[in-house]
């Protein structure tokens, strides 16, 4: 009986770890591409594109 709770308690913590892994890249990848949005560099970039394009 006592194995079992172990099991399942290690098992909790990992899955809360990759959960929150997970949570991490999602969050990390969202904040890359608001800033690469709102960066001026790309903001350039992408009206020299624009203009190219006429």
């Amino acid at each position: 009986m006592e194995v079992t709770t172990v099991m399942g308690a290690s098992l909790m913590i990992g899955s809360s770890i990759f959960l929150y892994i997970v949570a991490l890249i999602i969050v990390l990848a969202f904040f890359g591409y608001l800033t690469y949005r709102v960066s001026p560099k790309g903001k350039a970039r992408r009206e020299e594109r624009r203009n190219r394009r006429k």
